[in-house]
């Protein structure tokens, strides 16, 4: 056996070894762990080397394969550097980077140490590749996401280095990490970034061992992830912890208190209880620190009294965050009460499976860039493909059809309500009813204004080929004529039941695009309210048609992909850029060709 395979064998076999000690259980009669040298998504080759999971027999839906506790995941809210996070205020994808180099750090006595040495030493994500290869992404969407990338991982490298200078006996640099080298944080970063599940609302964003061996195909998942995110804010347990005891006897109390009060004052009861966990928790803070430890105790240390590190030669910790001796160390991690309470991540099978066949997991209905740009790889034929557009280019369209008075207008109205724009703020999306819409306009009848703290819109081209809803509904209010201008855009009330009927309009007008009805019928059942003119929205289609062009001028052609490289490593992401460019490519002329058809046909009504 070749030294690079004995050493896959071995890797293996020590995490299946610590799955069984750590109770994670799959199985075995279904499904098999397997060693990969590369996976394939047609002709192209998204990931080297790991391992993935194959059927063993078929699969039948609503199966359950694997069950992982929830203690066995590494989260920075139960990890032993809780504290310092709580303390300054640190969370999401840096808090969980750091923990997980923090365990990488402590080697052989890191409780998740068979897991980590599992996974590679870095994901091969374009926020590592070379500047040869970079130069393959220019044009697309995530050319621009990894500038934006590394100017905020900077930031973040920033924040770490100085917990490094605070915690000195806690971020010691050993076992391959080194707290001083951005390219290690990087490293450790594309990990998180391609690895990290969402687990529930106290836990967040984290590593989960097992459900990162299934590899992720579009469209073509067998299992998904079954989750309780509804937990104890407090300890993360799904149900038996004390807080929810308090909750509970604090619940009776005000029960039983509001109906004796009732009795002689009604208006000073409190019939529902809603605010007796504030009332049990604000108890339990006064009283002495014994009785207050109780409920919300603390996790453990990571430094004794005298600023040393918890970790030694000869001591480690489980799962729980407990010391651990030698002797300890075979007996497990956590007792059967603890996991049950804690709850489970279950992997269930909702799509069969055929016997030999890779069993695949899905990591979200994400397009090609995004799969990229945060796991690697990306599939060909991705329905949810999206391609970006900067906002100057639409303002500069309604400039040139309009003036540039309407376009510094809508600017301004974007900018007042870009929480609107935020995909999936509407209850409907794509499959939308009647009633969802009518919903989200009577949710905005008055004009006070939301304050709501989100990022300036993205507007985007859609597969298989359209302006999302967003981006069409800006363009029928920035072309509109000047009186619907004026009466939309100065009342938030007008603006807030306009936007959703006209992004209604689009949803409809596009599917029945798709699903092959005619221009003319497929205007006339998404404008049966007779909310828009023929006119107005073939305007906006050949203002569409002319965006699309000039992003598809942005992105180039594939002179660039002439010449495939001989190196491996460079091959695979000349491959992977070259999907991508492909992908990019098709969504934008397929709108070009569609909505210069469209414009005309509506134009000439």
């Amino acid at each position: 056996m070749p030294e690079a395979d004995r050493s896959n064998a071995k890797t293996l076999r020590v995490l299946l070894e610590w799955f069984q000690k750590n109770k994670i259980s799959y199985n075995k009669d279904a499904i098999d762990v397997v060693i990969q040298q590369q996976t394939r998504r047609g002709s192209n080759i998204v990931s080297t080397g790991g391992f993935g999971v194959v059927a063993k027999r078929d699969l039948q839906m609503e199966e359950p394969l694997v069950v992982i506790p929830k203690n066995a995941v590494i989260s920075p809210a139960t990890g032993v550097l809780a504290n310092i996070f709580e303390d300054e205020e640190l969370g999401g994808s840096l808090a969980l980077c750091i923990s997980v180099m923090y365990e990488m750090a402590q080697g052989k006595y890191s409780p998740w140490y068979g897991y980590l040495q599992s996974l590679p030493k870095c994901a091969d994500i374009p926020l590592l590749w070379n500047a040869d290869a970079l130069k393959w992404l220019e044009g697309t969407d995530v050319a621009k996401w990894v500038l934006t990338d590394e100017k905020d991982l900077r930031d973040d490298f920033g924040v770490l280095q100085k917990l490094t200078v605070e915690y000195p006996s806690v971020f010691v640099s050993q076992n391959g990490i080194n707290w001083d080298d951005f390219a290690c944080f990087l490293r450790v970063t594309s990990l998180v970034s391609s690895r990290a599940f969402m687990v529930d609302e106290y836990r967040g964003n984290s590593m989960v061992p097992f459900a990162d061996i299934f590899n992720h195909l579009t469209l073509g998942a067998n299992v998904h992830i079954e989750s309780e995110e509804s937990v104890c804010l407090l300890c993360g347990m799904e149900y038996g912890c004390e807080h929810m005891y308090a909750c509970d006897e604090s619940d009776n109390e005000s029960s039983s208190a509001g109906r004796n009060e009732e009795e002689s004052d009604s208006q000073n009861s409190d019939q529902d209880g809603s605010d007796s966990w504030d009332e049990a928790t604000d108890e339990e803070s006064s009283d002495d620190d014994s009785d207050s430890e109780e409920i919300g105790e603390e996790l453990p240390l990571l430094i004794d009294n005298s600023g040393n590190s918890i970790y030694d030669e000869n001591q480690s910790q489980n799962l729980n965050g407990e010391r651990l001796t030698e002797n300890d160390k075979e007996e497990g991690s956590m007792s059967d009460e603890e996991d049950t309470m804690a709850g489970t991540l279950d992997m269930v099978v909702y799509k069969p499976c055929k016997t030999g066949s890779e069993v695949f997991n899905t990591y979200g209905d994400h397009g090609s860039a995004y799969l990229l740009h945060r796991y690697g790889f990306c599939d060909a034929e991705n329905p949810f493909d999206s391609v970006t557009i900067d906002l100057s280019f639409v303002l500069q369209a309604i400039t040139k059809t309009i003036s540039e008075k309407r376009a510094t207008d809508v600017s301004d109205i974007i900018k007042q309500f870009g929480y609107m724009f935020v995909t999936g703020y509407f209850t409907g999306h794509k499959n939308s009813t009647e009633e969802d819409e009518a919903e989200d306009a009577d949710q905005f009848e008055s004009d006070e204004e939301v304050d709501e703290d989100t990022k300036p819109p993205v507007f985007t081209f859609i597969a298989p080929g359209h302006p999302d809803p967003n981006l069409a509904a800006i363009l029928v209010l920035g072309l509109a004529d000047e009186s619907v201008f004026e009466q939309v855009s100065q009342s938030a009330s007008v603006f807030r039941q306009f936007f959703p009927v006209i992004r209604k309009f689009w949803v409809t007008f596009q599917e029945k695009l798709d699903s092959g009805t005619s221009i003319s019928t497929a205007f006339r059942v998404a404008n049966k309210s007779k909310i828009v003119k023929n006119s107005s929205v073939g305007m906006v289609c050949r203002t569409a048609q002319l965006l699309a062009e000039k992003r598809l001028k942005q992105l180039g052609d594939d002179k660039i992909f002439k010449q495939k490289p001989s190196d491996p490593l460079q091959s695979s992401r000349w491959s992977s850029a070259k999907q991508l460019w492909e992908n990019e490519s098709f969504v934008l002329q397929s709108c070009i060709k569609k909505y210069k058809k469209v414009s005309s046909k509506l134009l000439s009504a």
